[in-house]
């Protein structure tokens, strides 16, 4: 279990590294350059989403404490940042507008994933 353990860890953090930190950087750029990055960082959204949820099976199943109650806050807002991505940011893209909609998409996006990795943060020392 402590090989899967270490395995699963990695994986969740370089994927949401990777997609939290283009989701801030297309926020502050307005949008511009995310065509070509649309779908590495779904696919990394879903690869942090999978292993989160191996994550939380492995640590914190039969659980829901303070600690937990945090985690579930992230997760949640992680999924709203996910949506907001694939809901409006995508559209947007595809209809090639690169104007307010998309940066608007990027930046709430941006503040979902500070909730959530403020959220991973925090969670261990409450």
């Amino acid at each position: 279990m402590q090989v899967l353990l270490i395995i699963t860890i990695a994986v969740h953090v370089l994927a949401s590294v990777f997609w939290a930190g283009s989701t801030f950087v297309l926020a502050r750029s307005g949008g511009a350059g995310a065509a070509p990055l649309f779908g590495p960082r779904i696919g990394a959204a879903t690869v942090s989403g999978l292993s989160g949820t191996l994550l939380w099976h492995l640590l914190h199943e039969g659980s829901f404490e303070l600690a937990e109650k945090i985690l579930a806050t992230g997760a949640v807002a992680a999924i709203l940042a996910f949506l907001v991505q694939i809901l409006v940011a995508r559209p947007a893209l595809r209809s090639g507008d690169t104007t307010q909609r998309l940066a608007a998409a990027y930046r709430a996006s941006a503040a979902l994933l500070v909730v959530t990795v403020i959220c991973m943060a925090v969670s261990r020392y409450v």
